[in-house]
Parts: structure tokens; C-alpha cells; sequence
């Protein structure tokens, strides 16, 4: 639709270009339009039409419709047939017996180079836990030979300490017990000749005496040695846990240390054979070029001219299509056109019927317009 919009004082009809068509022709003026100059003056009294929506309404609308889809249907058509890849059509290419053999030959070689890799990193994997191993075994019995010594010693210090533990009873024991028993020998000495019953009692009574003596003695040196073996078990069963879990210990950094170097081989023996069959691949690439170079040169006439001949027929049917489009566009238009002439017709008719001014068909912001789309729409469905 034409966006400006322009006053025609006592025209009674102003219609405005729209869709793809060129403006129509104003109908004659009307009687009022021709009115005596000398008639008694009143209000411009000016409708407004929205041909656009109008049209939407119109009998043979249908068919603008089905044109406009008909020309997507072309436009699609002929954007898949201008695409460079609707004009290429190359001669495909397959691999030559030749080339198959040429891959069999070369196969075992690179087999033979991927065995050598892996097993030159099984060979580093197994010469590094070796060493592992033996740098661990000499760490565990230099361990082993520190406990040992610790344990000796501290066995050593312990039963020292006992020792004097028990020389010190003994001594204090023997203090305890000198003058009783000093005291029983001379009042056996002083009854020995005047009463051999009271000799025979005091001397029981002396034995009894450095028995119990004898038994305390003996008894805080059995405790002793007891407390000893007690404390030679509790460090040994220390000891070797304390070996034990230093040889988990190592065992787990170990373990650590074997899994990283395998990967890192893993890695790089993933590296390496990526790197051999690139290789091998670019020496096939390379063959399998030379014989695709030669058959395309054996076969370059042929697919030129097929390509060419490919080439004139889609070139041809573009145009067929284009053409049609054209057609199709023309036809369109022509339609458009009788429509819009349906409704400028109508319009007038109308606006002789209503006694207006003039059409303007666009609306506009302004007093005493009046929209007369609807009654226009009524008037094109009767």
C-alpha cells in the first residue's frame, strides 16, 4: 500500500496505490463534485478505507493465496537449482585392486614396528619395578636394622634398670633383716649349752626369718624378670607392627610410583603409534592419490563432458523455472489488480451512497474521519 496519504477537497474519491499493482485511475468526479458555486456551504465530511484488510475479504482472494504459494514453491525451487551443488556432479573414484594390495604389503611392517614399541615399554615397565623393588628391599632392611638396634637397646636399658631394681630390694631387704637375724644367732650362741629345746626353737625361728627373707628377695626378682619378658613382648609385637607398616607403606608408594610410570609409557607409546599410523596413512594417502590422479586423467574427457552436459540442463531447467516465476508473478499482479478495481469500484459506490467528500484510503488521525472498511466489506461480500 502507498504510505503517504494526501487531502482532495470535494473529490468524492481518492484511492491509493497497493500490493504489487500500479494505481488505478480515479473514477469521474461526482454531481458533487460539480455542485454550483454559488451552493450553501457545510463540513467536509471525509471515510477512510484499509484496502489492505478489504482485499483480505474479496472473493478471488483465495487465488492471490494460492499464487503467492506458488511462487515460494518457485523461489525455493530455483535457490535449490542455483546452489553450486546442484551443478556438481564429479565421476566417483574406488580404490584399484592395486591400491588393496599395496595396503596388505605395507600392514605387517607397521604391525611388526607397533610390537617393537610395546614391547620396549613392557621391557622399561618390567626393569623399573625391578629396581622398585630393590631400592624398597634395601630401604626396608636399613628400617629393619634400625628397629632392631632401637629394640636391643631399649631390652638393654629395661633390664638394667630391673637389675638394679632388684640389687636395690635385695640390699634393702638384707638391711631390713640383718638385725633381727643377728639377734636370733646370739640368743642361740648365748642357749646353745644351757637349754638344747629353746636352741632348737630360736633356730627355727632364724630359719623362718631368712626363708621370708629369701622369698621377698626371690619374689621381686621373679616379678622383675617377669616385668622384663612383659616389656621385650610389647616392644617386639611394636616393632613389627611398626615394620609392617613401613613395608605397606612402601608397598602402596610403590604401587604409585608403577602405576604413574605405566601411564606415562601408555602415553607414550600412544603417542608413538599415533605418529606410525599417521605415517602409514600419509603413505597411503599418497598411493592411493597416484592411482585417483591417473584415473582421473584417463577418464578427464568423459566426466567434462558430462559435467558440462549436467551443467547445460540444469541451466535450462533454471530458466524454465524462472520463466514460470515470471508467469506466476504477472499473474498475480493482473489479479491484484482486478481486485483493487473491484473495490475502487465499490468505494465509489459507496461513497455516492453516503454522500462523502472524499476516500482516503489509509487511515489517518483526524476529526470527523469516518473508517468505512467494514461497511466496505460488507458491501463486497453481498
Amino acid at each position: 500500500m502507498v504510505r503517504a496519504l494526501a487531502w482532495l477537497a470535494l473529490a468524492p474519491l481518492v484511492v491509493g496505490c497497493g500490493g504489487r499493482t500500479p494505481a488505478a485511475q480515479p473514477p469521474p468526479s461526482s454531481p458533487a463534485s460539480e455542485a454550483p458555486a454559488h451552493a450553501p456551504s457545510r463540513g467536509l465530511r471525509i471515510a477512510v478505507v484499509d484496502l489492505a484488510r478489504a482485499s483480505r475479504v474479496h472473493p478471488r482472494w483465495p487465488e492471490v493465496i494460492a499464487l503467492d504459494r506458488q511462487i515460494s514453491e518457485l523461489e525455493a525451487r530455483i535457490a535449490i537449482a542455483s546452489s553450486p551443488a546442484a551443478r556438481i556432479d564429479l565421476p566417483k573414484i574406488d580404490l584399484t585392486p592395486e591400491m588393496k594390495a599395496a595396503m596388505e604389503r605395507m600392514r605387517p611392517e607397521f604391525e611388526r614396528e607397533a610390537d617393537a614399541v610395546k614391547a620396549a615399554a613392557r621391557q622399561d615397565l618390567a626393569a623399573y619395578v625391578a629396581q622398585l623393588r630393590a631400592d624398597q628391599e634395601k630401604q626396608l632392611a636399613a628400617r629393619r636394622a634400625e628397629v632392631e638396634a632401637e629394640l636391643a637397646k631399649a631390652i638393654r636399658e629395661k633390664q638394667q634398670a630391673l637389675d638394679a631394681d632388684t640389687q636395690q630390694f635385695q640390699q634393702k631387704t638384707m638391711v631390713e633383716y640383718r638385725l633381727p637375724v643377728l639377734n636370733l644367732k646370739l640368743k642361740i650362741e648365748d642357749v646353745q649349752q644351757s637349754s638344747k629345746g629353746d636352741a632348737d626353737r630360736l633356730t627355727q625361728e632364724l630359719e623362718k626369718l631368712v626363708r621370708e627373707r629369701d622369698q621377698k628377695i626371690a619374689a621381686r626378682e621373679k616379678a622383675n624378670q617377669q616385668a622384663l619378658q612383659d616389656f621385650q613382648k610389647e616392644r617386639i609385637d611394636a616393632s613389627n607392627a611398626e615394620l609392617q607398616a613401613y613395608q605397606a607403606q612402601l608397598a602402596k608408594e610403590g604401587q604409585l610410583l608403577v602405576n604413574t610410570r605405566a601411564a606415562t609409557l601408555t602415553e607414550q607409546v600412544r603417542a608413538m603409534l599415533t605418529a606410525k599410523q599417521a605415517e602409514f596413512n600419509q603413505r597411503l594417502r599418497g598411493q592411493e592419490q597416484a592411482i585417483v590422479d591417473a584415473a582421473r586423467e584417463t577418464q578427464g574427457r568423459e566426466a567434462e563432458a558430462r559435467l558440462r552436459t549436467q551443467m547445460e540442463a540444469e541451466t535450462t531447467r533454471l530458466r524454465t523455472l524462472q520463466a514460470e516465476l515470471r508467469s506466476v508473478q504477472l499473474e498475480r499482479a493482473r489479479l491484484f489488480a482486478v481486485i483493487l478495481a473491484d473495490l475502487r469500484v465499490e468505494t465509489a459506490a459507496l461513497a455516492q451512497e453516503k454522500g462523502w467528500d472524499a476516500v482516503l484510503t489509509q487511515a489517518v488521525a483526524s476529526p470527523g474521519t469516518v473508517d468505512a472498511t467494514d461497511e466496505l466489506i460488507a458491501r463486497i461480500r453481498r
